[in-house]
C-alpha cells in the first residue's frame, strides 16, 4: 500500500506542475498580448510617423539626401515589419490561452479529487448510522471510478474521431487531437485514483467540506439566535 500511495503522490505531484505549467504559459501569451498591442504597435507606428516627417525637418536639410534616404529606408522596413507582424493582438494567442485554461482547469480538476475538495452531497451522512458511513465511502468510490473509466472509453473514441478527421485549428494550425488528448489522460487519472481509493480505503483523503467550514467560521464570527439573525 505504501508504493501505491507514493505513485498516487507523485501522480498529484506531476498533474500539480503541469497545471501550474499551463497557467503560466497562459500569464505569459496574455501579456505578450498586450504588450504587442499596447507597445510594440504603437512604438513602430510613432517611428514610421517620425521617419515620414523627417525629410521636411531643419535636420534633413542640413544633413542633406543620404540622411533623408537612410530615413525612407528604415521607414519602408519599419513599415514592412509592421504589416508582416500583423497590428493589433497576438491573433493565436487567444485560442492557445484558451487551451491553456483548458488544460490547467482539468488538471486541477484531478487534484481537487486527490485532495477530497470536490463537492459533494453531505445528506447520507446525516440520514445513516455512523458505523455504515465508510462501506458507504468505499461504494462511492467504486460508483465513480465506473463513472470515470466510462468518461476515459468515449473521450477516447472522440480522439480517436479527430484523428480520422484530421481536424485542424485554422487559427493555430494545430490538430485537435492534440489538444483532447487531455480529457482521456484526466478522466483516467481520476477513475483509476477513485479505484485505489475503493481498494484502500485507508487512502482516502478526508472530505474538507469548505462550504460547512466556512459557514462555521461565519457562525463563529456572527453568532446568530434561533430565528437566524446576527446578535449585535
Amino acid at each position: 500500500m505504501k508504493f501505491v500511495d507514493r505513485f498516487l503522490n507523485y501522480l498529484s505531484f506531476g498533474e500539480k506542475w503541469a497545471g501550474g505549467i499551463c497557467f503560466l504559459l497562459l500569464t505569459l501569451l496574455m501579456i505578450a498580448d498586450v504588450a504587442k498591442r499596447e507597445v510594440v504597435d504603437k512604438f513602430l507606428s510613432m517611428v514610421i510617423e517620425g521617419l515620414e516627417a523627417y525629410p521636411s525637418t531643419s535636420v534633413a536639410s542640413l544633413l542633406g539626401g543620404w540622411s533623408v534616404y537612410l530615413a525612407e529606408w528604415f521607414g519602408q522596413e519599419a513599415s514592412s515589419f509592421l504589416e508582416w507582424i500583423g497590428r493589433g493582438g497576438i491573433v493565436w494567442a487567444q485560442k492557445l490561452s484558451l487551451y491553456f485554461m483548458l488544460w490547467g482547469g482539468l488538471f486541477g480538476s484531478a487534484l481537487a479529487s486527490a485532495k477530497g475538495s470536490h463537492l459533494r452531497p453531505e445528506i447520507a451522512d446525516k440520514l445513516l448510522p455512523k458505523k455504515v458511513l465508510p462501506y458507504v465511502k468505499v461504494i462511492e468510490q467504486f460508483v465513480i471510478s465506473t463513472f470515470f473509466l466510462f468518461l476515459t472509453y468515449l473521450s477516447f473514441l472522440y480522439v480517436q474521431e479527430s484523428i480520422s478527421l484530421d481536424e485542424v485549428n485554422p487559427v493555430t494550425e494545430i490538430s485537435l487531437w492534440k489538444v483532447q488528448l487531455i480529457f482521456p489522460y484526466v478522466f483516467f487519472s481520476m477513475g483509476f485514483r477513485h479505484l485505489v481509493y475503493g481498494i484502500f480505503p485507508k487512502l482516502i483523503p478526508a472530505d474538507l467540506n469548505e462550504a460547512t467550514e466556512a459557514l462555521e467560521e461565519m457562525k463563529g464570527e456572527f453568532p446568530m439566535d434561533d430565528q437566524g439573525a446576527v446578535n449585535k
